[in-house]
């Protein structure tokens, strides 16, 4: 798993373990567990994430030869992600149900090559952003990553058996789509 790819996917964890929600927990913890092992290429598995806990919630710590601070970077984008998720709980009832219950019908579809479900979560974002009144404070780039982590989580909460399926898809498309963005974000609090 590359740089970028943890950074997402641990943003989008975090993201989704400050989720007052219960229903999916069962499933995340499950997906943290999953994600402590991580298969490289060349198929050797090698821990990249150690699953910590605080009492309350779970969380990964990067390890990684030759990053500097990996707790302080882990540390980083936990805050940011604890931060994007208050802004999330206020911006949650913006996404109408039919969006989610479209987005879940194609999701469930086994038939559909992932790369398909990717194209329909962009068009489905497409959909959600033009049906936003975004502030100039929170600012369009921020508004996409929220709005995309909100509904993934949304799909979770109403199919958490389609957690894994939407988690990678997500990572997948604000690594495509926001990438800078995100990278900024962590680089703008270190």
């Amino acid at each position: 798993m590359d740089q970028d790819n943890r950074q997402t996917s641990l943003l989008l964890y975090n993201f989704l373990q400050c989720s007052s929600n219960d229903v999916f927990q069962t499933e995340l913890k499950e997906l943290g567990n999953e994600l402590t092992r991580v298969v490289l290429q060349g198929g050797r598995l090698e821990d990249d994430y150690e699953l910590q806990t605080d009492g309350n919630r779970c969380y990964f710590q990067m390890r990684e030869e030759g990053e500097l601070d990996s707790e302080g970077q882990e540390e980083i984008i936990r805050n940011i992600a604890i931060k994007l998720a208050q802004i999330g709980d206020e911006m949650e009832d913006s996404i109408q149900p039919n969006v989610v219950n479209d987005l879940i019908s194609w999701l469930r579809n086994v038939n559909l090559p992932t790369e398909e479900k990717r194209r329909h979560l962009a068009a489905t974002m497409d959909k959600v952003m033009q049906t936003q009144t975004i502030s100039q404070d929170l600012g369009q780039e921020k508004a996409k990553l929220l709005l995309t982590m909100l509904l993934a989580k949304k799909v979770m909460t109403h199919a958490p058996s389609l957690l894994r399926s939407i988690f990678y898809i997500t990572v997948d498309y604000i690594n495509q789509n926001l990438l800078t963005y995100t990278r900024n974000l962590t680089h703008d609090m270190d």
